[in-house]
């Protein structure tokens, strides 16, 4: 069980990360979708330790802006490993602060609280983070994005200082680069396209490395619809 929990969270960090943005993006931006409307995010992911049996996830994100300043959204992650299949939801919810604008930064805070089914076990309450989110444009169509906060595992009994650093590029086709962690172990760096097929379905690719041992490897692939 601990290495499918390691697994497990190897998924979770580069894989479900990226829902708390615009995929490929790992890193979570000040803006936020209009009131009203919508997108749908999916996606699969293969992780694989070295030395140990791969795993694979599927997730599912969906979003909706509410009031112009607060998108809320609902996560639903799939995970297989050694034989054994856990599941996890997450709720999402961001508030746009002050909202980013050419050449002047945007601020706002990002939550989520996160529940997982291992195999044998029930739903239960697992995690819950707070970030603090800065964006900037520091050129045209390119812009970074800074993340630091707060996570809490109740599997582990610890919390963590999490933050990401994260630049992307581009319109109809994106390119994106993060690197991101915690306090406790080595961080991951993830890189990523994007391509918009039409105004409202895109889809995206990307690729995260952590420098631990065993090193972990995350390669990810999806699509993005809004409506």
């Amino acid at each position: 069980m601990t290495h499918f929990r390691h697994t497990l969270t190897a998924l979770a960090l580069a894989a479900a990360l990226p829902a708390w943005a615009d995929r490929p993006l790992v890193s979570e931006t000040a803006d936020v979708i209009g009131a009203g409307e919508c997108q749908l995010e999916s996606w699969a992911a293969r992780a694989k330790a070295s030395g140990s049996p791969s795993a694979h996830g599927e997730t599912a994100f969906v979003s909706c802006g509410v009031g112009g300043h607060h998108p809320l959204g609902l996560l639903l992650d799939q995970a297989r490993a050694d034989g054994a299949t856990a599941r996890a939801v997450t709720l999402f919810g961001k508030t746009t602060i002050v909202a980013p604008d050419k050449g002047k930064p945007g601020f706002g805070v990002s939550y989520t609280l996160g529940f997982e089914k291992l195999p044998g076990e029930g739903l239960r309450r697992e995690a819950a983070t707070v970030l603090g989110v800065a964006t900037l444009e520091i050129a045209e169509g390119t812009i970074v994005h800074g993340n630091v906060g707060w996570a809490h595992s109740r599997s582990a009994r610890q919390s963590t200082t999490n933050w990401s650093l994260g630049v992307e590029h581009g319109s109809d086709f994106t390119v994106a680069a993060d690197v991101f962690g915690d306090d406790r172990e080595r961080p991951w760096i993830s890189a990523g396209v994007g391509y918009s097929l039409i105004d409202a379905l895109s889809v995206n690719a990307a690729y995260a490395v952590q420098f631990v041992t065993p090193r972990v490897r995350v390669l990810s692939v999806g699509l993005k619809f809004k409506f």
